[in-house]
């Protein structure tokens, strides 16, 4: 049988549980397509998710166009199989970058405040620490013991200073560096507004990169 969602109660906020799952989906660097079933993404959330606030979520999710879903027949049980859809890939990039998206296609609303352990996070708080930064020394720096998946936490980690930069919070350098053998490189990133959390990649459209003038005709 399909699962079915139930109530929330008032201090169980929908947009808490759908942010921990969108966060989930974000560790897991899903992107559109992907599928995986309910039992999988009970294991990825629950906890802090009670099995009622995930299947919630994952409803409300679905809803929003985030994800499809489909029954599948393993032997004698059903399975409940989801799908990341395009704008639930974005929706999950957002997530990686601190940022959750709350509606669908058509709006958004105020982000959530990223979680203090969030890769995202971590990476921000890095920043501000070093005050410059490429990918991958942030890939580097903020890999767990044993965690191979190096290109992966790079990629996040380069989505992320990309949209900080085009909310005007770093300054991207013109030329990669650190390019060889099959690697293009990095481009460096230079903090230039501080704030206690990751800014809102959403309130601009271009990087600041060096040589180029910012608001008030100074050069950066």
């Amino acid at each position: 049988m399909s699962e079915q969602a139930t109530p929330l109660q008032p201090t169980e906020p929908v947009r808490w549980v759908t942010a921990t799952v969108l966060a989930a989906l974000a560790e897991r660097h899903l992107v559109a397509g992907t599928e995986f079933t309910a039992p999988q993404l009970a294991s990825w959330v629950e906890p802090p998710l009670s099995t009622e606030q995930r299947v919630h979520a994952s409803s409300r999710l679905c809803a929003l166009g985030f994800l499809r879903h489909r029954m599948e027949v393993l032997g004698d049980d059903r399975v409940d199989v989801y799908a990341l859809t395009p704008d639930g890939q974005e929706a999950v990039e957002a997530a990686a970058a601190g940022q959750v998206r709350k509606s669908g296609p058509k709006g958004s609303r105020k982000p959530n405040v990223p979680a203090a352990d969030a890769f995202s996070t971590r990476l921000w708080n890095l920043m501000r620490i070093r005050k410059m930064l490429t990918p991958a020394e942030g890939a580097e720096l903020l890999g767990n013991a044993g965690d191979d998946d190096f290109e992966r936490r790079r990629a996040t980690a380069r989505k992320c200073l990309r949209r900080w930069a085009n909310a005007g919070a770093l300054q991207e350098s013109v030329r990669r560096i650190g390019a060889g053998g099959q690697s293009n490189g990095d481009k460096r990133y230079v903090l230039i507004k501080d704030s206690a959390l990751p800014p809102n990649w959403h309130q601009a459209t271009k990087p600041l990169r060096k040589g180029t003038k910012a608001a008030g005709g100074a050069t950066a």
